[in-house]
């Protein structure tokens, strides 16, 4: 009985093994855009937190060099907030090409065990009708044979 071989295994191979590969990839995106938003968001409360101290600051009396090192701070922080926005957005972009790609090649590795499936299908299929061709041979030489032994 003959053994099934599937002639694009390596090629099936290659898009699992590429497959996994972008899978690592898209791990390693989407844990930086997961990071990149909790600094975001870090940042964000941080300078809420300083404006309301600096709010309940003003209620009271504030000098100016402390005014002054608020105003840098909100700048500093102005930059770095719309730095890691855009920083987010950046990934955000590669976060979609690596899923993009991903998908084609899921698509490309289904397509190729679906070819695998439908030949190993017809690969039974012809074994069970070579078989069956075989069983009918023997058995018509052994019908053949009887008559034979019959005739004489």
């Amino acid at each position: 009985m003959q053994k099934f071989h599937f002639k694009l295994e390596p090629l099936l191979n290659k898009h699992r093994i590429y497959e996994d590969e972008c899978v690592a990839r898209l791990r390693v995106v989407q844990d930086a855009f997961i990071n990149e938003n909790i600094k975001l968001e870090n940042m964000k409360k941080g300078k809420l937190i300083s404006q309301s101290a600096l709010n309940s600051k003003k209620k009271l009396e504030i000098f100016a060099e402390e005014l002054v090192t608020y105003e840098d701070y909100f700048s500093n922080i102005n930059i770095n907030i719309e730095t890691s926005k855009s920083r987010i957005q950046e990934i955000s972009i590669e976060l979609n090409t690596v899923k993009e790609e991903l998908i084609k090649i899921v698509k490309k590795r289904k397509a190729i065990e679906k070819l695998r499936n439908r030949w190993e299908e017809e690969h039974k299929k012809h074994l069970v009708f070579m078989s069956n061709r075989e069983m009918d041979d023997i058995a018509m030489t052994k019908f053949i044979n009887k008559l034979v032994v019959e005739n004489d």
